[in-house]
């Protein structure tokens, strides 16, 4: 496997992520412009509360600052250490896949139940990702 396909999925979360963070712009502009929220909000976050679909978004974005930096050191450490192969790549896509389920649950019916399942379905996508890199490291030091 050529080791320059775990990148792709890198690349895919990196623009679903800058969607929700442009997304997230857009719809905090158009509600300041509005009044439906002062810009003084945004200085310290404190005066004052988001609406709860600008809370919902803004959550949204946040959580790809939680786990996904996870998945980014995950595919590093496979393409430096000579560790992609196949099921590397396949655990990263799934992933990436998870993580577009999560995304329009979330921002759609955010059926909390449904969003759970997905999100900790991609948490297992991750774990196969560090398994392989493992798997990998051990069998070449061995």
């Amino acid at each position: 496997m050529e080791p320059t396909a775990i990148v792709f999925p890198a690349i895919a979360m990196f623009f679903i992520t800058f969607g929700m963070v442009a997304r997230m712009a857009v719809l905090r502009v158009g509600a300041v412009r509005r009044g439906e929220i002062s810009i003084r909000y945004y200085r310290l976050y404190d005066e004052g509360a988001e609406q709860g679909r600008l809370r919902q978004i803004s959550r949204h974005v946040q959580n790809h600052f939680e786990v996904p930096p996870l998945f980014y050191f995950g595919l590093l450490f496979s393409f430096v250490t000579g560790s992609v192969g196949a099921l590397s790549v396949a655990f990263a896509w799934l992933f990436v896949a998870a993580r577009c389920v999560h995304s329009w649950i979330h921002l759609g019916s955010n059926d909390v139940s449904r969003r759970f399942f997905t999100f900790a379905l991609s948490l297992v996508f991750l774990a196969g990702l560090w398994a392989t890199l493992l798997v990998s490291l051990l069998r070449s030091s061995g």
